[in-house]
């Protein structure tokens, strides 16, 4: 268009010098002697034809004759060389300027229909499911670790061994006495159950009753505290195999084979990663386009080229009123265990969906004063044209008005082109 503005000047300051020149030719007739006058008015009149013929005589050059109608100019610039409004000695310089400037190296591309997904883009940490921490309940020295950082355990699985020699002599002397116990128990026992045979028969005094009562009695209490006695010292035997107390991944060993661990003291952690959690703070005014059951896609820097599929778990109905967020609880599978808790990923819910729409390039839109454009491609220039967009995924935008498919625009080089700048396509 600059290029444009240029020739159509040159072609008004042309007019202009061939209208003064006009003049002073009138003004030197004036002058002239009267047989000169009387020469000139011999000359045959021109007509109409002749004035055409020469009007159209004023696109041909010395060079050869000229083309007018298929040369890749403007058509007011083609109407002025026809009209004869540009002198014959400036057309082939005219058209030297206007074809022979720089055009703009392009890429260009066919606007295409394509499907479209909305997406809202948010940002947070994997985290496991379940983080159990398993401590040790008797204070006692590591005996064997059986499974390290990084195995796969089930729930109850045997991970360590504590010393049991001190617990197991104790265990055993229990065991031993809880079985006098009951001995003891069962021959008064039989002795009390006897004397309530013979008291029904009077065959003994009430006294010696309520002595052979009392006498079972005492037995029964006895043997229930060995019992008791039995029991914990066979829990505490049992604490010395520490159990993982859930499925997962042993990611935390705390304890060394001939250490002396407290009651109480965290010897392992155990995390769960199926499923893997990732917690994000969505605002206010996008939570109340989620639900629960979309579908999310999780993304990190990481792992370049995976994406692992997810959905929305858990919405909390809680605004928290200092950051004006909302927290979503984001639940991903991944069988292929490359996702690990703690990396920071990029998870992106499904919101909408439209199907073959007009779509274009990102890097084709250009943003001027809050209107977006495109530059359409026209021959060998291209026409800056105002489009409307909608939905947005990754590098695609959807064209709602200003495009038609088919239409080629340019993708790469649209910063520095102007509206009727001339383009050299290179890809």
């Amino acid at each position: 268009m600059r290029k444009l503005l240029i020739i159509l000047t040159g072609t008004a300051l042309v007019l202009m010098i061939g209208c003064g020149g006009s003049k002073r030719g009138q003004e030197g007739e004036q002058g002239q002697p009267a047989q000169s006058k009387q020469a000139r008015s011999d000359k045959a009149p021109q007509t109409k034809e002749g004035m055409a013929g020469e009007r159209r005589g004023s696109g041909r050059q010395e060079g050869g004759e000229i083309d007018v109608d298929k040369l890749d100019i403007p058509q007011q610039m083609r109407d002025a060389i026809k009209s004869g409004q540009i002198p014959p000695d400036k057309v082939r310089e005219m058209l030297a300027q206007f074809q022979g400037g720089d055009a703009r190296p392009v890429n260009v591309q066919t606007v295409g229909r394509n499907n479209l997904n909305s997406y809202l883009v948010l940002n947070g940490i994997v985290e496991p499911e379940r983080m159990v921490e398993i401590y040790s309940r008797l204070s006692a020295y590591v005996k064997q670790i059986v499974r390290e950082e990084g195995d796969i355990v089930k729930e109850n699985d045997v991970i360590a061994l504590l010393d049991d020699k001190e617990i197991r002599i104790s265990y055993e002397q229990a065991k031993i006495t809880l079985e006098q116990a009951l001995l003891t128990r069962d021959e008064v026992q039989r002795d009390f159950t006897r004397s309530q045979e013979l008291i029904k028969k009077e065959l003994i005094s009430e006294q010696e009753f309520q002595t052979s009562e009392a006498a079972f009695k005492k037995s029964q209490l006895e043997y229930e505290n060995r019992l008791k006695d039995f029991s914990n010292l066979e829990l505490q035997l049992s604490w010395t195999r520490i159990r993982a107390l859930s499925e997962g991944y042993i990611t935390e060993r705390l304890i060394e084979v001939g250490d002396r661990v407290n009651a109480n003291e965290q010897v392992y952690t155990i995390e769960d990663f199926k499923p893997l959690l990732i917690r994000v703070f969505v605002p206010t005014t996008d939570s109340t386009r989620l639900n629960v059951g979309m579908l999310s896609e999780v993304t990190t820097e990481v792992l370049k080229g995976n994406v692992f599929n997810g959905s929305v778990k858990l919405i909390n109905p809680r605004i928290d009123t200092q950051t004006g967020t909302v927290k979503v609880t984001i639940e991903v599978y991944d069988e292929s265990l490359k996702l690990k808790p703690g990396m920071f990923v990029e998870a992106r819910i499904i919101i909408g969906m439209k199907e073959n729409v007009l779509a274009v390039p990102r890097k084709a839109i250009l943003y001027k004063q809050n209107k977006t454009y495109v530059f359409v491609k026209q021959g060998n220039t291209v026409s800056q044209r105002e489009i409307t967009i909608g939905l947005t995924e990754e590098d695609l935008v959807e064209i709602t008005s200003g495009l038609n498919g088919g239409e080629v625009i340019v993708t790469v080089g649209v910063e520095s082109l102007k509206d009727g700048d001339r383009i050299e396509v290179l890809q």
